[in-house]
């Protein structure tokens, strides 16, 4: 989208949207403030934050993370035999996908212990998650977009005799399906875990943990859109949904 589209008084809205069930689950609208000269692009613009709105009480604070809440553990009794390989991740640098699978996967096993060490896992997946940008008024004017899953394994016991029994997440990472960015705007996105908990007894282990996605978009006012999935070993991975 050409940076001279846009203008003084224009209202954007950003939208995080199931779109499993088509439902917009927050939405936040701004107003152009200023437009830098279209040779500049790298200023941007000026917006400012005229509403927001979620779809239930819930659901705003359903996904609503505070920034020190990453490593805070859920409820359910907290195992110290248990690690999050990592905390956190970008998934999305500089309106690209991170293709690094080294750097955007985490795992919540036994310490001490590798991926590898477990078998029988299954796969598995949300459903997707649109993030988006458009004119408040042309709603096809689209420009910015990203489609999301977390996904990866699940259901994975250990391979060998002297391991906690239980069923473990080996792999965790975030999918990207689809992005665009248009002209002048930036779009990044980070990945944050808390701490695992336990919802199983010692000798049958039942990891859980959850998982926020932080989307932050370049001249919307430092704002950080943040959807929250759920990850356990044995049900598999969610999304939170707004109620």
């Amino acid at each position: 989208m050409a940076n001279e589209e846009l203008y003084v008084g224009q209202k954007l809205t950003a939208v995080l949207e199931d779109v499993e069930t088509n439902t917009a689950i927050a939405t936040w609208e701004y107003e152009i403030l200023a437009v830098t000269d279209k040779l500049d692009a790298s200023q941007g613009l000026e917006t400012k934050l005229i509403s927001e709105k979620w779809i239930t009480p819930e659901a705003q604070s359903i996904h609503t993370m505070e920034e020190s809440a990453a490593g805070a553990s859920l409820e359910g009794s907290a195992d110290t035999a248990l690690e999050v390989t990592k905390f956190a991740w970008d998934f999305i640098k500089d309106n690209k996908a991170v293709s690094n699978a080294k750097d955007t996967t985490t795992s919540v096993i036994l310490k001490g212990t590798d991926p590898l060490d477990y078998q029988n896992a299954k796969e598995g997946k949300t459903g997707d998650i649109r993030f988006y940008v458009h004119d408040s008024l042309i709603k096809d004017w689209i420009l910015v977009e990203v489609i999301s899953r977390l996904q990866g394994t699940y259901h994975a016991t250990p391979s060998k005799p002297d391991m906690a029994f239980g069923h473990y997440l080996p792999s965790v990472h975030f999918n990207v399906v689809k992005i665009f960015v248009g002209f002048s705007f930036r779009l990044d996105a980070h990945a944050e875990v808390t701490a695992p908990s336990n919802l199983g007894p010692k000798d049958d282990v039942q990891p859980q943990v959850g998982i926020y996605a932080k989307f932050k978009v370049s001249w919307l006012s430092s704002h950080t859109y943040t959807a929250s999935f759920g990850a356990n070993g044995l049900r598999g991975f969610s999304f939170k949904g707004w109620n």
